[in-house]
């Protein structure tokens, strides 16, 4: 009975030793929220796009600005961009494309903001309304759909102060799907088919996505 009061306290000690160890991993593994900012973007769009049966290269620029609260980012957005028939197409159609959009992204996870450089992957919504000028001449206007996601590198200078800057780069891929205007087309087989049908409306162009952010 003599030992009972140390068995007491070297049990007391074990299990306060455990308790401060599970708060640490708990801390460790919890990142806190990131606060209120905003931030600006520029940078490149690259990859092949897609209006009705011209489908080719396109490429071009892209910008944004935006806030940011916690996880979910609101960006408006503007793309100039390149688009025609490929390289070797007889057709040989071109012409630019002009893209205003408002997206909401959504960080999937991000390392701690109690150091210098963050690390963040993310994904991403939104709309869009695109005018494509043919070079000889004609417009199309359509509205549009983006789905994407990407990761991104946070930079935070003065990351000791209470509103502390950022600078980066982020790489991300982009679909955006839109509606081909109606047409004439017959119903034909393509391949192997039990029933003839027009070709799909629907245009799928897809774009690796990469540039800068700023923000604070």
């Amino acid at each position: 009975m003599r030992n009972a009061p140390r068995l007491a306290l070297a049990v007391l000690a074990l299990a306060t030793t455990r308790s401060a160890r599970a708060d640490e991993i708990a801390v460790a593994t919890d990142a806190p929220r990131t606060a209120r900012r905003i931030e600006a973007r520029i940078g490149m769009l690259a990859g092949g796009g897609d209006v009705a049966d011209v489908t080719g290269p396109s490429a071009g620029l892209h910008t944004s600005l935006g806030a940011r609260l916690g996880e979910i980012t609101t960006m408006a957005e503007y793309d100039y961009l390149s688009i025609g028939d490929a390289y070797n197409d007889r057709a040989n159609r071109h012409g630019t494309l002009s893209r205003i959009g408002a997206t909401a992204r959504y960080a999937l996870f991000r390392t701690r903001d109690d150091s210098p450089i963050a690390t963040e992957t993310w994904v991403e919504a939104g709309v869009g309304y695109e005018r494509i000028a043919w070079g000889p001449g004609g417009l199309l206007r359509r509205p549009d759909l983006a789905l994407g996601f990407g990761a991104e590198l946070d930079g935070r200078p003065g990351w000791r102060s209470k509103h502390p800057r950022h600078l980066g780069m982020w790489l991300g891929l982009r679909a955006i799907v839109a509606r081909a205007p109606a047409g004439d087309m017959p119903a034909v087989c393509g391949g192997p088919c039990t029933q003839a049908s027009p070709p799909s409306r629907n245009d799928v162009s897809i774009y690796f996505s990469w540039g800068a952010h700023f923000g604070r």
